[in-house]
């Protein structure tokens, strides 16, 4: 009797030693490419060698010195920073009628306003390059602008969406039924109780914005250079070993971006542990 109430035990552990091995090389497996750009971003040669054979900043004092790779970084923080800015005033209000609201045509709205999401990104840059030519638009930073908050809205409509969706609706009703106004309770209200999820709905159009390279091709032009064009184009033309300062740097701000998201979750996480002590 203790021989087969035992037996379990070994095959669990072993099981479950199993599926750590298996996370911990598909883990490995994935971040091994972005080590290696890293790595490969502090060499002192002109080659792309791994492992180094002297390290250095060079690249990143070149990268300092080049006014392009300046200019394109810049525009590309600018105009991700106000795509962010533009898709969280358009798309809490969408997402806000979309989980409260009762109207016709409600899923109609919902799936003509996250379709950007679900048509092909190449699909989109045509349209909207045929679209932009006949207004005079293309090469201008509108074009890119209007593009990829286009393509951040979805972004949040989706995430804050799902946010008013587990609000509970007797918080606001409270605050209606003292006296507050919409206005005034959507704003102290509401928003505060899902801060989280804004949080993180900015960070992700600010990214969807700072990585897009297909849009920018198609409408950017040839004077209007984003970081990822400018990659791009430093692939297709020539091997420039700041490349991989460059890519390093993206991956930085884009880590920054997600620990952003992770502390907004455990704010969240324990603001709701104290209301529940």
């Amino acid at each position: 009797m203790s021989l087969s109430s035992a037996s379990p035990q070994p095959r669990i552990n072993a099981g479950r030693s199993a599926l750590w091995l298996l996370a911990g090389l598909t883990v490995r497996f994935l971040l091994a490419p972005i080590a290696v750009i890293i790595v490969v971003s502090f060499n002192d040669t002109t080659l792309f060698s791994f492992p180094p054979t002297r390290w250095s900043l060079r690249w990143y004092h070149a990268l300092w010195e080049s006014r392009a790779w300046r200019e394109a970084g810049w525009f590309s923080l600018w105009l991700a920073s106000l795509v962010a800015l533009a898709s969280l005033l358009i798309g809490v209000p969408a997402a806000y009628g979309l989980a409260k609201g009762r109207f016709p045509g409600r899923r109609l709205a919902e799936a003509l306003l996250i379709s950007p999401m679900v048509v092909p990104v190449i699909v989109l840059a045509l349209g909207l390059y045929m679209l932009f030519s006949k207004l005079g638009l293309i090469g201008t930073p509108t074009s890119l602008f209007l593009a990829h908050t286009l393509l951040a809205l979805p972004v949040v409509i989706v995430i804050v969406g799902a946010a008013f969706r587990r609000l509970d609706g007797s918080i606001e009703l409270a605050a209606r039924s003292c006296g507050a106004s919409f206005p005034r309770a959507f704003w102290h209200i509401v928003l505060p109780a899902i801060r989280p999820a804004l949080i993180s709905a900015g960070a992700f159009a600010f990214l969807t914005s700072f990585d897009e390279v297909v849009l920018t091709l198609f409408l950017g032009g040839p004077r209007t250079a984003t970081l990822p064009k400018k990659i791009w184009e430093s692939v297709k033309f020539e091997l420039d070993p700041s490349l991989t300062a460059v890519s390093t740097i993206l991956i930085i701000v884009s880590i920054a971006a997600l620990l952003l998201v992770e502390v907004a979750r455990r704010s969240r996480v324990q603001r709701q542990a104290k209301e529940a002590l």
